[in-house]
């Protein structure tokens, strides 16, 4: 009764108000009590058997509840009967009503909840935050899912085949983890849950929508870099230099670009180590070594209890090809604190620079289970399996790019993907939604067009594609210095187009679309990229081509 009187003293907008418990003794003289609580008009969340809600509409719903269950974990309590009866949306918000089953984290005795709803350790553990957690993520799985039932009440686990969970592959993501029969595996507050919800719901909306809902997080910093951007365009770079340049991703270029996790603001140094993050990993690792030998004040702090000193110095090493000492740093680690999940990210990486394609794939997969609403792990799982030749993981490239463009190497990406797919038009469509106000608006313009015309057969090809190419490399200022390189690209195709088929006449790129007018513009192109080479040899290679593409004259 003391416990259930403290509740009178819970305040909370999302939970409803208690006035008073009374006891009364029945008709056979044994104590009885009741609840005196505010009216909450409205209705429940509960659904009509047979339906379902939205998932952004559920989602929404529960991160409104989630601070309520925040709170009473805060002061001790758990709530232990989350469901959707259990929720009343008002005019004004969403509350939690029926309060008798509230309960101090790991009491025992009377345990109430719901089966179908409460977590499977309950009778061994008492009610506990974890427990709670998992009556959230059942709650949301009633709530979107075709739930399957057993005399009544709600089978354990999520349906084998559901088309939500295929759609929304973050928020299965995010369900499996939040009701995972082992607690220790579950999220670890409702703050948590929350934070990583609020990323599953942007992916869901713009997906639903098609508008990106980009958004900061909290546990990875901005991508640091671009990669695979210039990737087709820098192939043309062989008219400028003479080298080759194939088309295709390092993971070098990947690594020091991906995004990697912010300092833990609870580490034991973190105040220290802020101070020693700096954008050179050489000046990093020195900042870090004069940490571990004192030479930084420490404040009488212990750095040898510090998580983020080696991970710090991993990351640096990494970022200097340096594996083997990273993987060095994190083995040490390891032994000392287990496989926390910046831990793994970093594991990864290492992986990712050896060439270990699987085993990147398996701890960025471990971090995206851990932490489904990031778009961190997604970004590194499509790369990874660009390298690869993966097609599995690719499409989290898409993932990435409908929920926040401004992450142009997943547009690129998504581009690479998609012509090498045959989808050529999806991917041009794709470079034009890079934003002419982006720096890289240019080099998409570019790309689209050699994406038209490059690794394709000529009886492939068509006028369309071929005028579609020039129209983009037109739309450009002459400045622009790969333009020109561009321009000999399409009129060359143009002119090897027309020797087997026929066109409509009209211009090209200022120049009849014949194989006389093909060639003198080809040839105008050399000519003018032969005045840029700093080779020599280059230049007379170039200018020898003109030469030989030049129409032959009757003089």
């Amino acid at each position: 009764m003391a416990e259930r009187r403290f509740l009178a003293e819970v305040a909370h907008p999302s939970i409803v108000k208690i006035f008073n418990f009374v006891e009364h003794p029945d008709q056979h003289g044994n104590p009885v009590g009741y609840i005196v609580m505010e009216y909450v008009g409205g209705t429940s969340l509960k659904q009509p058997k047979g339906s379902a809600l939205p998932v952004a509409q559920a989602i929404a719903y529960m991160l409104e509840i989630l601070p309520a269950l925040g709170f009473l974990h805060s002061v001790g309590l758990t709530y232990n009967d989350l469901k959707p009866e259990n929720i009343m949306i008002t005019e004004e918000q969403l509350k939690l009503i029926d309060l008798g089953a509230v309960a101090s984290i790991n009491a025992y005795g009377n345990l109430y909840g719901t089966p179908g709803y409460q977590a499977p350790e309950i009778s061994k553990t008492g009610p506990t935050v974890a427990s709670d957690i998992y009556t959230v993520g059942r709650t949301l799985a009633v709530l979107t899912l075709r739930m399957p039932t057993r005399k009544g009440r709600y089978k354990d686990g999520l349906p084998s085949e559901d088309p939500v969970l295929a759609k929304y592959d973050s928020y299965h993501r995010f369900l499996r983890r939040a009701i995972d029969p082992d607690p220790s595996a579950r999220f670890g507050s409702a703050e948590e849950m929350a934070t990583q919800l609020v990323g599953v719901l942007r992916e869901v909306v713009a997906l639903d929508s098609g508008t990106p809902r980009p958004g900061m997080s909290t546990l990875f910093s901005p991508s640091r870099s671009t990669f695979g951007v210039d990737l087709l365009v820098a192939h043309t770079d062989v008219y400028v230099d003479g080298l080759a340049h194939p088309p295709s991703l390092t993971a070098p270029d990947i690594v020091t670009a991906l995004q990697v996790p912010l300092l833990d603001p609870t580490d034991v140094g973190a105040a220290i180590l802020q101070a020693t993050v700096l954008s050179q990993p050489i000046q990093t690792l020195e900042s870090l070594k004069a940490a571990r030998l004192g030479r930084i004040d420490a404040d009488g702090v212990d750095l040898t209890e510090s998580v983020e000193l080696p991970l710090m110095e991993a990351r640096a090493l990494l970022d200097l090809g340096d594996v083997a000492k990273a993987n060095s740093k994190l083995d040490q680690l390891e032994d000392r604190v287990g496989t926390p999940w910046r831990l793994t990210w970093y594991r990864g990486m290492a992986a990712l620079l050896n060439g270990d394609y699987d085993q990147a794939t398996k701890h960025f997969t471990t971090v995206l289970d851990f932490l489904p609403g990031e778009i961190a792990p997604k970004m590194a799982l499509a790369a990874t399996a660009e390298l690869a030749g993966d097609e599995k993981n690719l499409d989290f490239y898409r993932t990435v790019w409908s929920t926040d463009n401004s992450v142009i190497s997943a547009g690129y990406g998504l581009a690479r993907t998609l012509a090498a797919r045959g989808e050529r038009a999806e991917a041009v469509r794709m470079l034009d939604n890079v934003p002419p106000t982006s720096r890289h608006f240019t080099t998409a313009r570019l790309t689209s067009a050699v994406t038209l015309l490059s690794g394709r057969t000529l009886s492939e090809v068509t006028e369309d594609d071929i005028r579609e190419a020039a129209r983009r490399v037109e739309a450009l200022p002459e400045t622009e210095p790969r333009v020109l390189q561009i321009r000999a690209l399409v009129l060359g195709t143009a002119l090897d187009w027309i020797k087997s088929n026929h066109s409509t006449g009209h211009h090209i790129l200022g120049v009849p679309f014949t194989k006389r007018g093909l060639r003198q513009g080809v040839e105008r192109c050399l000519r003018a990229l032969a005045r840029r080479a700093t080779e020599r040899a280059h230049r007379y290679a170039l200018v020898d081509l003109a030469n030989a593409t030049r129409p032959t004259s009757l003089l």
